[in-house]
């Protein structure tokens, strides 16, 4: 019964708070919801593409009716120079240009190879990356014609075809190639954000009156240990059962809503789920209990969040990353929840392949909840 009233008072302290109110309530609701919003769309079609043909031959123009055709290009105009398709480019009008050389048609029924370019934008390299898909189907379908005229007897150009199979992210759209480690990332975000702002904030409220949270002050003996443990486990438990609503959310609705894909059972999904939120909280306690100034939880999430998501592994390979930027990215909570869940939900893993990272989260989870205990007790013992 104890227990449950430390609890109330813990739930009561953190939707008391308005900061910590705007980070985990607000902050995981807004991200949740509005960063997927641009993706939703995320399989790349109808690039608008421009034409330059010097050849002007009934081949070139069998080639621009194939490119036009894919489902990843629009053909917008054919214009004369490279310099009117650089000045539509840079303006936005275009995403690139087809050129067909002088000479196509003719080096084609000559067995003589000739170089068609493309030429775009390659810092959109998704835009990029599909145009050169739909030309390169325009230019086998164009080849297989070439063939079947040379060799009108024959079924195929070649006796060996290829089938290209995208694993675990089956439209090769960003949705399921990085969304779904980056709502795991924000839940860990607004996580450790929320318990360290509401540990500064009493800490420096203790400081101010030597009273704890709940307005009892701390006698100066061998207590005060036992105090702070039990403050420090409420408050896990608390944001805990907090965050596990936000993941009901996240995995329950969001994530199906989104189309980001689901195979883990419900079983193995909440096994590593708790292990994974219990040690996120752990870790924002231990950051608020170093500090006394609930402001600076925030500025620190903040700064940190963008390093932290490109040495994750799923924007950038962790294999090209320094070797100290390995290392660090073991001791963080989101680099084994991400590989974990991703594992679980995206590639249908089973639990004995995640173990290593269950492992990993109880090791900082439980370093965290030994190394709040020890700041808070001595800071109520030496009354700062």
């Amino acid at each position: 019964m104890k227990f449950l009233l430390d609890l109330f008072a813990e739930y009561k302290a953190i939707f008391g708070n308005k900061v910590v109110v705007l980070v985990v309530v607000v902050g995981s609701m807004v991200y949740g919801l509005l960063y997927p919003m641009p993706y939703l769309n995320d399989v790349v079609t109808k690039q608008k593409l421009l034409i330059i043909d010097e050849d002007n031959s009934t081949l070139s123009k069998d080639l621009i009716f194939l490119v036009g055709a894919t489902s990843q290009i629009e053909l917008v105009a054919e214009v004369p120079s490279i310099n009117k398709a650089q000045a539509q480019i840079e303006s936005f009008k275009a995403d690139g240009v087809l050129f067909i050389p002088r000479g196509f048609e003719s080096n084609a029924y000559l067995g003589v190879g000739t170089i068609v370019s493309y030429m775009g934008n390659a810092s959109y390299f998704l835009i990029y990356g599909a145009i050169v898909e739909g030309i390169h189907n325009a230019l086998d379908s164009l080849s297989q014609k070439l063939y079947e005229i040379h060799h009108p007897n024959a079924l195929s150009a070649s006796s060996i075809s290829y089938e290209a199979i995208p694993l675990y992210n089956p439209s090769l759209g960003y949705i399921n190639y990085a969304l779904a480690a980056v709502l795991v990332f924000i839940l860990h975000q607004t996580l450790i954000g929320g318990s360290a702002i509401l540990t500064a904030y009493q800490n420096r409220i203790a400081k101010e009156s030597r009273y704890n949270a709940s307005g009892r002050d701390f006698p100066q003996d061998s207590r005060i240990y036992g105090e702070v443990a039990k403050i420090v486990l409420v408050r896990i438990c608390a944001f805990s059962s907090v965050y596990c609503v936000w993941f009901l959310v996240y995995f329950g609705v969001l994530f199906p809503y989104f189309g980001v894909h689901i195979h883990a059972s419900m079983g193995d999904f909440w096994r590593f789920g708790i292990v994974f939120i219990i040690c996120c909280s752990a870790c924002g306690v231990l950051l608020g209990a170093l500090l006394e100034d609930e402001s600076l939880p925030t500025q620190i999430i903040f700064i940190s969040s963008m390093p932290l998501v490109f040495i994750m592994g799923f924007i950038w390979p962790s294999e090209l990353l320094p070797s100290f930027l390995r290392e660090l990215s073991y001791l963080i909570p989101a680099y084994h929840g991400i590989r974990g869940f991703v594992s679980l939900n995206q590639m249908g893993a089973e639990f004995s392949d995640v173990i290593g990272h269950i492992w990993a989260l109880l090791g900082i989870g439980v370093f965290c909840v030994g190394m709040s205990i020890f700041v808070l007790s001595h800071k109520r013992k030496c009354g700062v």
